[in-house]
């Protein structure tokens, strides 16, 4: 299935282009970005000052990337070299493009990664009260690394492949749609809960503390998926205060899950391991399409696009950033 639904520091040049930063003498050159660039090198760090728009087209960025506090970054077919860093209420989008190094976003706007390669880890943290959501939206795209995220905003993997862990706590929901993930997956806190929809995973999984609904392999009631779930090791599901459906697995390992209220429900499932908790006996799930199914792919989508468009708009109006 795939989804894919609606789908720094001393005086700078006023007109952006390379600069060296004042000291020491062998300092690496910094290229501030501000504007549009195209398939050009930039040969060590760049920076998008605070407040300010880059948007790169084919552009190969040498060393690390910050994105600076309200900044906002777009590349399309690009290749970063080192790390992206992401700063407060800050926005970093990538489309075809190859990142080597980790994403790291505190109190950001949102990291959004489509057809992109990312070899090390992303990772979104939010101070307590930040008013930034932080949102990850991974879509086609390959991440080597952990994906962590204690963020308000929403996770949601459509079409990716995660290397490493997976581990989300306090984020909105974490919604995974035909994906694979090659470690263990662990959600937490999360207020309007998961899905978990025609993806496979090949470490042990666990969903706790979790509220409103956790759809796992099941058709409904949140979104619609009709093929099965792979789950290679074991899948528990304890301490939710979520409606839980947990159907259309196939769980090579053990399911298992206590201290759910209310109970779970689900039905076609396999397990290769043991059986124990709440999920001896399972009931079948009653009247899963009572309400109407949501999109939050197509909401998260519309709010990537929104500050995307305006960015690049903004790129536009400011010319050519001289790289």
């Amino acid at each position: 299935m795939k989804l894919r639904r609606a789908l720094a520091a001393t005086t700078l040049l006023a007109s952006g282009g390379a600069i060296a930063l004042a000291a020491p003498a062998n300092a690496d050159l910094v290229t501030r970005c501000v504007g549009e660039g195209g398939a050009v090198t930039v040969p060590g760090d760049l920076v998008v000052p605070a407040g300010k728009t880059c948007w790169l087209d084919g552009t190969t960025v040498e060393g690390n990337v910050r994105v600076q506090a309200g900044a906002d970054l777009i590349v399309t077919g690009g290749t970063l070299k080192g790390s992206v860093v992401v700063n407060e209420n800050a926005y970093f989008d990538a489309t075809d493009t190859t990142i080597t190094g980790p994403i790291r976003a505190k109190n950001a706007f949102g990291t959004y990664l489509d057809s992109s390669e990312v070899g090390g880890a992303v990772n979104a943290s939010a101070d307590e009260g930040s008013p930034y959501e932080g949102f990850i939206y991974v879509v086609g795209s390959e991440v080597a690394g952990k994906v962590q995220a204690s963020v308000p905003g929403e996770v949601l993997f459509d079409g990716a492949t995660i290397g490493g862990a997976v581990v989300t706590d306090g984020t909105r929901y974490t919604d995974i749609y035909d994906s694979t993930l090659n470690k263990a997956l662990t959600v937490t806190n999360n207020p309007d809960g998961a899905v978990f929809c025609e993806s496979e995973i090949y470490g042990s999984a666990s969903y706790s503390g979790n509220s409103y609904i956790l759809q796992i392999g099941a058709n409904g009631p949140v979104t619609t998926c009709e093929g099965a779930s792979y789950w290679d090791k074991n899948l528990d599901i304890s301490n939710n205060t979520a409606t839980i459906v947990v159907s259309n697995n196939i769980i090579r390992g053990n399911l298992s899950g206590e201290g759910n209220d209310p109970a779970p429900t689900g039905e076609n499932n396999r397990v290769r391991g043991t059986v124990s908790g709440q999920f001896v006996d399972l009931p079948a799930p009653a009247a899963l399409r009572a309400s109407a199914p949501q999109d939050r792919a197509a909401e998260l989508a519309a709010k990537a696009a929104e500050r995307r468009a305006d960015a690049q708009a903004e790129a536009e109006a400011a010319g050519d950033a001289k790289l």
